[in-house]
């Protein structure tokens, strides 16, 4: 990892730091998204009316209460991890999370089509004119502000909350210093799946191949991707301070 002014034992310690992850005593890793699925699920088949008038409702739905606290939370830890000294010195690790601090304000402000659903003012004419959902945010507009950033983080779900835990937990940490402190441990698992089998649940209802399961799981879904985020950014917050 390229540094600024890193003293000699500066890599022992990065390296020790990226070998961190939850301990097995630290079950909320595991128990909160399998009660968040299991909560949703039970809700919304022995209770479908409460879901579709408390739970889903756009902007004021339970959901999309956490849509936007989540990752404001998120661009929190970011803000705080920016002034410690263990990250200004890291030129890489501070672009890096420079990066995620500005994705988790983004959707934290297009949740709340950046105040508009708070402070209910209208949608400027000329800009409702590109926006199909007639708000003030830019991922109702184009696949570019949507769709691909929503593509990159399953990508990212896969690839760091599956396949790189496993193999880290096969064959220790790969890759240079700063891809190594970045792989999620094996404990980002239980969210990466609960996306995964959501976003699977809402393609398969979709294309009509399985009967109606659950109401709107594209709703489920971002929850579990912004928890993901949310917890990822809790671990590399813990690592740092392990620096």
């Amino acid at each position: 990892m390229t540094t600024d002014n890193r003293p000699p034992e500066a890599a022992s310690r990065l390296r020790a730091a990226t070998m961190w992850g939850p301990g097995v005593g630290e079950v909320w890793w595991w128990a909160i998204p399998l009660a968040t699925a299991a909560i949703v699920m039970a809700v919304a088949t022995f209770a479908p009316a409460f879901y579709e008038t408390h739970v889903l409702p756009e902007h004021v739905g339970y959901l999309e209460r956490l849509h936007f606290l989540m990752p404001a939370a998120g661009a929190v830890i970011c803000f705080k991890l920016l002034t410690m000294e263990q990250v200004r010195r890291l030129t890489y690790l501070r672009a890096a999370i420079i990066v995620f601090a500005i994705a988790c304000i983004y959707i934290a402000g297009e949740e709340e089509s950046w105040g508009q659903h708070l402070f209910q003012w209208q949608t400027p004419e000329a800009w409702s004119q590109h926006n199909r959902q007639d708000e003030t945010n830019l991922h109702n507009t184009s696949y570019v502000f949507n769709q691909l950033p929503q593509l990159i983080l399953e990508i990212a779900i896969v690839a760091g909350g599956v396949i790189a835990p496993f193999v880290t937990r096969r064959h220790g940490p790969v890759g240079g210093d700063l891809i190594a402190f970045l792989t999620p441990p094996f404990a980002m698992l239980p969210v990466s799946l609960g996306a995964i089998a959501f976003k699977g649940t809402d393609r398969l209802q979709k294309n009509s191949l399985i009967s109606e399961i659950i109401a709107r799981p594209s709703e489920v879904t971002e929850t579990f991707y912004y928890m993901f985020i949310l917890f990822y950014l809790i671990i590399l917050y813990r690592r740092v301070i392990r620096l």
